[in-house]
């Protein structure tokens, strides 16, 4: 077998041993080369679900080896930044990250497990692009070139944005080389990256169709997604940590790699264009729109719990039929979650973080009081209906099964290790058993439309002095459905953005947005953001009752943040091969 027959059958092969979406099918024999792989539609169609299975952002930890094992233990970022706190102490969520802790070789182990593979898979992409035309017509989907040409434009640009906000500027390559070489080539600026991202979400829009009617294509890329890459990608690149002259870090000579090495109030006015433009075309489709039945009890917790909901603009379908017994949900959760003698012990939410929802009523910051209170279950009630759909607290309903959460001491549910009395319900549907009988489909959201919307009113607000109405009616679109009231009218610029930040951290929450947020608007070495003191509750019966509750804060840990952490370092085995310059601070 020559070298270029070995390389696809190693990028396509491996994909297939774990669990995936159902366009996934088995690939070419080992012994296929690239003629043959091109040879027909279907053979090419294998090649492509490579681009997913690999580059495809995906937020579960599947594994605690492979190319989904993000931070081991930890089901999300949330408990690597001031979301959550997991109470496994080999988490790496905790371990790394809240103790700061991290060198310039261990970050491919402790979040970006794909480090090594983006180059592989950039490499399928680039070869789908130089050889897709030449798969015969096939009527049995005779628009399949063309989609592909899109799909692999779409993620080539995903791919290399999965680097950028990471690293900063990475080598653009736009040809077929071995992924060994990708670094032995310079690093591109960071502007030059975001153009070259925003040119092939361009391109792949003009190739791929707002939406899929056939199920067995769900999954994939559409012109919608490419569009709202493009707002992602433009939101980003207009924020404080690269769109300033004043870099997080000293770099002289590089600063270019780090950001754009000035501020320019104009690139909040392409973000904002760019989130209008998507939510424009998601909307005229007439298939995409925010999930709001008039129940804001529940429709922000049916968000993420069905599938290909009118809101999920693009979603990652790689794995199927979860349990509460197994990956990724065990990771969430104690053991009485799951009905099992042994686990990770739970993903619990910190009550820095719980303080970020606002009272129903009037959308003012909850009644709590640092020096504790007997009005706990009041306060519960006061809040933000996405509070319950989101955290497991005492008092509330877990499911069927267990219609009540007692965390008090020798509570059925409070585990030792519990340090905050919140629980992450969120991605645990309500409709799995917790001895793991039954299944349900949990699907990450790469893109949902409420995004954009938060995206086009943080950009409206930056570049306006003052909010405009069109930024006051896109937030209030999201909180609307929230059952939330509107944003106060005539707010100052900081005010809104104080405001709308908190809005983005509870309706985003868990997703792991928060964890890049709060480096984007460089706040990461705020006092209880990723640095200083972070809280739980303690909670006793006030009179034996387990409803006259009596809660009292009180600093759990201290976690420390260094600013090099603002972008990742470069694995130094790479660097010290000449060609690529390592991130300042590392």
């Amino acid at each position: 077998m020559n070298m270029k027959s070995k390389y696809i059958a190693w990028a396509i092969a491996p994909i297939f041993l774990i669990g995936c979406s159902d366009y996934l099918e088995t690939p070419p024999s080992v012994d296929y080369g690239e003629n043959e792989v091109f040879a027909t539609r279907a053979d090419a169609e294998k090649l492509l679900t490579t681009l997913y299975a690999e580059g495809m952002p995906y937020g579960f930890c599947m594994s605690s080896s492979n190319t989904d094992r993000r931070l081991l233990s930890s089901s999300t970022l949330a408990s690597a930044c001031d979301e959550g706190e997991d109470v496994a102490t080999w988490a790496m969520g905790n371990a790394a990250w809240n103790a700061g802790n991290h060198t310039n070789t261990n970050f491919p182990w402790d979040e970006d497990c794909r480090f090594y593979l983006r180059n592989h898979t950039m490499r399928v992409a680039n070869l789908i692009l130089k050889r897709i035309h030449e798969v015969p017509f096939d009527e049995g989907d005779p628009d399949f070139n063309k989609r592909t040409t899109g799909e692999a434009y779409f993620m080539r640009a995903m791919l290399l944005w999965e680097g950028v906000y990471r690293y900063g500027g990475m080598p653009i390559v736009r040809d077929v080389i071995d992924p060994t070489d990708f670094s032995q080539r310079p690093r591109n600026s960071f502007s030059d990256c975001i153009d070259s991202i925003l040119i092939d979400c361009d391109r792949a829009t003009q190739y791929l169709p707002d939406y899929y009617t056939d199920n067995t294509k769900l999954g994939r890329a559409t012109r919608i997604a490419a569009l709202a890459l493009k707002a992602r990608v433009l939101l980003y690149a207009a924020s404080p940590l690269f769109n300033t002259s004043t870099p997080y870090m000293s770099f002289p000579g590089h600063e270019d790699l780090i950001g754009y090495g000035n501020y320019d109030r104009e690139r909040w006015k392409k973000a904002a264009d760019a989130a209008k433009a998507a939510i424009d075309a998601a909307l005229a489709s007439g298939h995409y729109k925010i999930h709001n039945t008039g129940n804001p009890d529940k429709d922000y917790e049916d968000v993420w719990t069905i599938p290909d909901n009118e809101e999920i603009i693009l979603g990652n379908m790689k794995y199927r039929n979860f349990k509460t017994t197994s990956r990724p949900l065990v990771a969430n959760l104690p053991t009485w979650a799951m009905n099992k003698a042994w686990g990770d012990a739970g993903l619990y939410v910190t009550f820095n973080f719980v303080q970020h929802y606002e009272k129903r009523a009037d959308g003012q910051p909850a009644d709590w009081n640092m020096n504790g209170g007997d009005n706990l279950i009041d306060i519960y009630n006061s809040l933000d209906p996405r509070f319950k759909q989101t955290i497991a607290y005492h008092s509330s309903s877990w499911n069927d099964e267990i219609p009540f959460i007692n965390f008090l001491d020798g509570g059925s549910e409070k585990s030792a290790m519990d340090r905050t009395c919140h629980l992450l319900h969120k991605w645990v549907p309500r409709a799995l058993h917790v001895n793991g009988s039954n299944t349900a489909n949990v699907q990450w959201p790469v893109f949902r439309l409420a995004e954009l919307y938060l995206n086009y009113a943080e950009a409206l607000n930056e570049y306006e002095s003052a909010p405009s109405q069109a930024a006051y009616d896109a937030v209030n679109t999201i909180r609307s459905r929230a059952g939330m009231p509107d944003f106060p009218a005539n707010m100052t610029q900081e005010a809104f953005r104080k405001k709308l930040r908190n809005e983005r951290s509870v309706e985003l929450a868990f997703e792991d947005h928060r964890f890049w947020d709060i480096r984007r608007w460089r706040i990461a070495g705020d006092e209880g953001v990723m640095k200083g003191k972070f809280y739980g509750l303690r909670i006793r019966s006030t009179d034996g009752n387990k409803t006259h509750i009596h809660y009292e804060p009180y600093v759990f840990e201290h976690r420390f943040w260094n600013d090099n952490c603002y972008l990742y370092a470069i694995d130094q085995k790479e660097v010290n091969k000449g060609y690529l310059i390592q991130n300042p601070g590392w």
